[in-house]
């Protein structure tokens, strides 16, 4: 079972001993974060061979989040296009580096939802994924599409035109799916889950209120995960927890994978 942290819930700078603090927590798995590859031009970063290096050593699985703040890959402004392009393609050769094997992407953002705006952004969302999807075989890393809330801002609707742009890559693109982002789409948790379960292969897992995107520790909202527990014990990919509220303590993080693991 590859489970682990999201860089972003262990309070580190330091990728190494953000794999210490996971493994100490009873994981396997630490999904970095890939903006800090454009923050100040990389100077908060390590030196990724020592990271692989340690990484391999305590057999840890490195996955990605690529780039996402200030980031918009449907974009109609070509200089925020191109430099989102970049962005991502920039990350791509650091996850290589550093080992990474699957890496995690969101899809792009519309300012008004009329059908023209939709097609054209899509159309700058396939051709930049084309792109990513290139290098990313070149480096041998897995490229999953994360599903969001599908809010006024999204590029998608909804769950079945998210499944169907997945669709038009006829296998080579995969899907992440956040249970976090599902529980306060429209459609839902349950029917999100059942409609992209098949093209699963990296799952963010946090708890919410059905209301908005908190990042909590399991049982501090409301989704009910018992019912898909035997999905997620017997799930061959990554399983990254994404609790990154400031008020969760380590002893949360530690609850909520030993109830993932079934150690509790």
């Amino acid at each position: 079972m590859k489970i682990g942290f999201s860089f972003l819930s262990l309070k580190t700078y330091s990728v190494r001993r953000a794999i210490d603090i996971t493994q100490n927590l009873g994981g396997n798995t630490l999904e970095l974060f890939g903006d800090l590859v454009l923050f100040f031009n990389g100077r908060l970063l390590e030196k990724p061979e020592k990271v692989r290096a340690y990484a391999e050593n305590k057999n840890f699985f490195i996955t990605m989040h690529l780039p996402y703040i200030d980031i918009n890959l449907g974009s109609f402004n070509d200089l925020i296009w191109k430099s989102s392009v970049d962005s991502i393609l920039k990350s791509l050769d650091y996850a290589y580096k550093i080992g990474v094997k699957r890496a995690v992407l969101h899809p792009g953002q519309v300012p008004l939802r009329k059908f023209l705006l939709k097609y054209l952004a899509k159309k700058r969302l396939k051709k930049v994924l084309e792109i990513i999807l290139d290098k990313a075989d070149k480096y041998d890393i897995e490229i999953t599409l994360e599903n969001t809330y599908f809010d006024d801002n999204d590029l998608f609707e909804n769950i079945e035109e998210f499944k169907n742009f997945i669709d038009t890559f006829r296998g080579r693109l995969k899907a992440c799916f956040d249970f976090g982002h599902a529980n306060i789409s429209p459609q839902g948790l349950n029917k999100s889950f059942e409609i992209l379960k098949p093209y699963i292969t990296h799952i963010h897992i946090h708890d919410n209120n059905g209301t908005k995107d908190e990042h909590l520790s399991f049982g501090k909202g409301k989704i009910q995960f018992e019912e898909y527990l035997g999905f997620i014990r017997n799930f061959k990919a990554s399983i990254i927890l994404e609790i990154n509220s400031l008020k969760e303590k380590r002893e949360d993080l530690k609850r909520s994978i030993q109830y993932l693991k079934g150690e509790r």
